[in-house]
């Protein structure tokens, strides 16, 4: 089964694609990616933390801890750079049922069922 990408936003943006954050070097969104096979319609919702270090710095602390998994650190907002992790890390979760993909997917991302 071979799991495909059928939209990724953040919150507070539809369209990623067209985003341009205030300061690329110092970002810290939850991104949702709608990932289903590619032989249907239906997709499952994962999410993942993408921030820049200096983003980290911004997050509220929680006892002690900033962050948790799935996180994606990443040096500087770029759309282009985001994308090319996010369509080989969804291509690498290939699996022979959609459930064994699903499996993988968790690996890298938070699964809207769990």
């Amino acid at each position: 089964m071979k799991p495909i990408i059928k939209s990724v936003f953040t919150w507070d943006h539809v369209n990623i694609r067209t985003w341009e954050p205030i300061n690329p070097n110092v970002i810290a969104e939850t991104v949702y990616i709608d990932i289903g096979p590619d032989t249907k319609k239906r997709a499952d919702s994962f999410s993942i933390r993408v921030a820049t270090p200096a983003g980290l710095s911004n997050l509220e602390v929680h006892e002690g801890v900033i962050a948790t998994r799935p996180l994606l650190i990443i040096d500087s907002y770029d759309y282009d750079n985001l994308w090319a992790w996010l369509v080989k890390t969804v291509k690498s979760c290939e699996s022979n049922t959609w459930n064994a993909s699903v499996e993988k997917l968790r690996l890298h991302f938070d699964w809207e069922y769990d």
